[in-house]
């Protein structure tokens, strides 16, 4: 039995299929040193950095499902040093438990629109799994079940520091309506990295779920407008969206959030603007000093370290609909209330409360 409390950890099988591993048991370095995508490299990371912080010795765990019972069973619980507890990382297509420990589950690619729909199906076919849950981390999975409402602990988890990653890259605003490949191209060309800002900006990351929300994009198309059209009014810096697939490129990603801006309605400059900015990657928190940070209920917030989140001098909790839910979970996991501002759907009007929202 190992000196120090361990705690198994499992991974999407389909992201090992291309790792060689010495067993089932496995270290972290297998993971560490991998390709992997961006959202499960930063929950890995995330659950390392908690874990080292609790004194927990983290083992991985390989197909966990094999390891349910009978001999395969007794082996891993004889390799697994006294271990208690299992967190799952899930992309939303499986969750493997394993029964006799208490299980947590991490559903990592918070914001993409087809892995939640996964989540929400896997959900609906076994919900007994998600209902004998010990806690999820950052997340706020809830369902009914026969009579009772089941809503997993939370399990708050976040970076003092926001992880070094590749330099942002700022590109700028082109809008060629109609030919948004094409304007995804010109601006991935003039892409920049480390350009100053003149005053401190406004950050806006997107997700796919964030582009979802039509009355948040028509806001934002707003704005957008706005800034071109009066550059004292900016910087505005638009965190582009991770995309559901491998090859996507920077100008993918780009032409994805001008196709949604082109459903809004919203008539916007045919000119290209360094006021409005989209950004690749992380901002450095410097970047952020003094400014304003908007997050929609459908990014995930903890991406960001506290770093970042306190160097904003104003951030805003954004999105249509309830946001209570929302409200509920980024104020327990950053220690304090924030900002909360409800755009009405009808209108796509996004009138200004500071404070709770019912």
């Amino acid at each position: 039995m190992s000196a120090r409390p361990v705690l198994l950890v499992s991974v999407p099988a389909v992201h090992l299929s291309t790792i060689e591993l010495p067993g089932s048991i496995y270290p972290w370095r297998c993971l560490r040193d991998a390709v992997l995508p961006p959202d499960l490299r930063l929950a890995l990371l995330l659950v390392m950095q908690a874990a080292e912080a609790q004194q927990t010795e983290v083992r991985f765990v390989a197909r966990p499902e094999i390891f349910t019972h009978g001999a395969a069973r007794e082996w891993l619980d004889a390799q697994a040093g006294g271990a208690e507890d299992h967190l799952a990382l899930t992309d939303g297509n499986t969750l493997r438990l394993l029964p006799g420990l208490r299980n947590h589950m991490f559903f990592f690619p918070r914001g993409m629109t087809s892995r939640e729909a996964a989540l929400q199906r896997l959900v609906r076919l076994v919900p007994e799994a998600f209902a004998g849950l010990a806690s999820q981390v950052n997340g706020t999975l809830s369902f009914r079940l026969g009579a009772r409402w089941v809503r997993p602990p939370l399990l708050p988890l976040g970076f003092a520091v926001t992880p070094a990653g590749e330099p942002a890259q700022y590109i700028p605003f082109v809008w060629l309506p109609g030919n948004h490949g094409h304007a995804g191209v010109l601006s991935e060309k003039e892409a920049m990295a480390g350009l100053p800002l003149l005053k401190p900006p406004h950050f806006v990351p997107l997700t796919l779920g964030a582009l979802s929300d039509h009355p948040f994009v028509v806001e934002l198309a707003k704005q957008v407008r706005d800034v071109v059209l009066d550059p004292a009014k900016g910087p505005l810096l638009i965190g582009l969206p991770a995309l559901d697939r491998d090859d996507a490129a920077t100008k993918d990603q780009v032409e994805a959030v001008l196709e949604a801006f082109s459903r809004t309605g919203v008539a916007l400059p045919r000119r290209s603007s360094w006021s409005v900015r989209f950004v690749a990657g992380m901002p450095d928190p410097a970047a952020l000093a003094g400014g304003r940070l908007t997050l929609h209920a459908r990014v995930p917030f903890w991406h960001f370290g506290r770093d970042v989140l306190d160097a904003a001098a104003e951030l805003v909790l954004t999105g249509s609909g309830t946001l209570s839910a929302a409200r509920s979970l980024f104020t327990t996991w950053l220690g304090r209330e924030v900002a909360v501002q409800r755009i009405r759907p009808q209108m796509g009007l996004m009138p200004v409360t500071v404070g709770q929202v019912p």
